[in-house]
């Protein structure tokens, strides 16, 4: 094979392999949540945090809580971080199984979605010293 052809070849392999990762990295993926899925918290103020690998658009996160009343709830979600790679906000629970569905999307690329399951529990009672 002649060094035009093969030039030819290589470049056309960057091109290509360089769609391939730009689409990997498009959409974010959840690299930390607080709670974590299937854990079980006390009742009452709750924070809940999501972190993703890449800079998420926090205009565009979604958060939907569906929790043992069966209503669902749109919690609001500010960026925590100067990075913008993680959201939070706070609310109130009782005891019950909840379900967080969360929607992101990276500033350039495709939505993401999942799941949070995790369980409320009775407030824990304050630890006393004797």
């Amino acid at each position: 094979m002649s060094f035009f052809p093969m030039l030819r070849m290589l470049g056309l392999s960057a091109i290509l392999s360089g769609v391939v990762v730009a689409q990997a990295c498009a959409a974010p993926a959840l690299v930390h949540s607080e709670p974590a899925a299937g854990q079980r918290i006390a009742a009452g103020n709750v924070a809940v945090k999501l972190s993703f690998d890449t800079v998420i658009d926090p205009f565009r996160a979604r958060l939907l809580l569906l929790g043992p009343s069966g209503v669902p709830q749109l919690l609001p979600a500010s960026p925590i971080d100067d990075e913008q790679q993680s959201i939070a906000t706070n609310v109130a629970l009782t005891p019950g199984h909840y379900v967080l569905h969360w929607r992101m999307r990276a500033r350039t690329g495709d939505p993401v979605q999942g799941t949070l399951p995790f369980d409320v529990g009775a407030p824990m009672a304050p630890v006393t010293a004797r």
